[in-house]
């Protein structure tokens, strides 16, 4: 197994070959490749090799072990390109496509697998909520990828969950880690969870039979209708977006439909450092 903020990874393959003696700062990224030796990654993003190169086998071996040797039981997350772990860890897969219709129906010949190590880190979202939720509002978070934009809803999540009636959609089971339906951790008293629901999907479900008073989801894009709905019908939304700062977010056209709707966005750097936080009217 390879060990990772107190939880196990089930990788005996991968363990077997890995040495991160001497490794230096929190461990974020585990990148194995067939042909390659594996990296480790920092959260500041630095890289390490730490094992001698994995063969397309070890891939394959390593592949089977994530999905349990069940693969078939993955089949709607592998045609995502990710599988999830217990402890919300995700792991990022890369091979050859088979399509079908012109969608991508799974992946084969797996040639490399990327394990982001999912964290918990209570008490990070503690300025953001102190600066917006003297009570309830909509949020847009935005941020590049790795910046820790999931983290912080975790935390968000958690916090808003103690004191307001929360569901969250967790789509990817990075957030809650539910482990046969319950989640492995804090996301508040009062929160429920769509495990593996698709956002828009998750957010219309949520409003017809939860009466939520907010809706919290990662990595909004192509949900307008639903985001709308949900805006226009007086529950708030949190959900966060893939951007270095608002004037990006203007720039894309699947959102930039969408911020006016919103209360406020907020743009973090960093290690979920906020950099910006601006009223709709702002904008």
């Amino acid at each position: 197994m390879i060990t990772a903020k107190g939880q196990e990874i089930p990788l005996k393959t991968a363990a077997a070959k890995i040495r991160l003696t001497g490794f230096r700062g929190d461990l974020a990224e585990i990148r194995l490749r067939a042909g390659r030796r594996a990296v480790a990654v920092t959260a500041d993003g630095a890289m390490q090799t730490c094992s001698e190169p994995f063969t397309a086998e070890d891939i394959a071996n390593c592949f089977a072990e994530l999905c349990r040797y069940s693969v078939h039981s993955y089949t709607s997350e592998i045609a995502e390109g990710y599988i999830t772990l217990d402890g919300g860890h995700r792991v990022g897969i890369c091979g050859t496509a088979v399509l079908r219709d012109g969608k991508i129906e799974t992946l084969r010949d797996i040639s490399s697998l990327n394990i982001r190590i999912a964290r918990q880190v209570i008490g990070c979202a503690e300025e953001l909520c102190g600066r917006i939720f003297d009570r309830p509002h909509s949020l847009l978070l935005a941020g590049k990828p790795m910046c820790g934009k999931t983290t912080l809803l975790r935390d968000m999540t958690r916090i808003l969950g103690e004191r307001h009636k929360v569901t969250l959609i967790d789509s990817r089971n990075e957030i809650s880690a539910c482990v046969r339906g319950t989640p492995t951790l804090d996301i508040g008293q009062h929160t429920d969870v769509l495990c593996g629901c698709p956002k828009s999907e998750g957010i219309i479900l949520a409003l017809r039979s939860l009466s939520p008073e907010i809706i919290i989801c990662d990595e909004i894009g192509r949900d307008y209708e639903a985001v709308e709905q949900c805006l226009f019908c007086g529950v708030k939304l949190i959900a966060s977006a893939h951007a270095e700062s608002v004037a990006e977010l203007k720039r894309r056209s699947g959102i930039c439909g969408l911020l006016p709707m919103f209360d406020y966005t907020a743009v973090i750097g960093e290690k979920g450092r906020l950099i910006d936080i601006r009223r709709s009217e702002e904008l």
